[in-house]
């Protein structure tokens, strides 16, 4: 597993199952190669990706990971998706921009947790 806050993390079915149960924040980037604006926010998402050692960055490539982008039920991408305590707790179509990103992850950060975790077993 790649070193927190350093690389964007390639997930399939099985890598994604680990990531969240292993880890407390996820941002996943979900787009595709020949996207153009997933293109542009990718740059963006790797960049945000080594300011951040508490996060996990990971990207879904809806062409090879067709069960996982049916899994987080896809219409437009790119997609961003956040999850906290292994709950999905945000999901905006389209790409954001780095200072959107950087609030969405601190807005994440700030959650409590213990509610979350509730709602998940609620």
């Amino acid at each position: 597993m790649p070193d927190k806050g350093r690389e964007v993390v390639e997930l399939d079915v099985p890598s994604y199952q680990e990531l969240i149960r292993t880890n407390d924040v996820v941002v996943i980037d979900i787009s595709a190669d020949w996207c153009g604006p997933c293109q542009a926010f990718t740059e963006v998402f790797r960049d945000a990706a080594g300011d951040y050692d508490d996060v996990v960055f990971a990207s879904i490539d809806t062409d090879e990971q067709v069960e996982l982008g049916a899994a987080f039920n896809v219409k437009t991408i790119p997609t961003i998706a956040v999850m906290r305590a292994g709950a999905l707790i945000f999901v905006h179509e389209g790409a954001l921009s780095e200072q959107a990103l950087a609030d969405v992850i601190r807005q994440a950060r700030e959650l409590d947790v213990e509610q979350v975790r509730r709602s998940v077993v609620g």
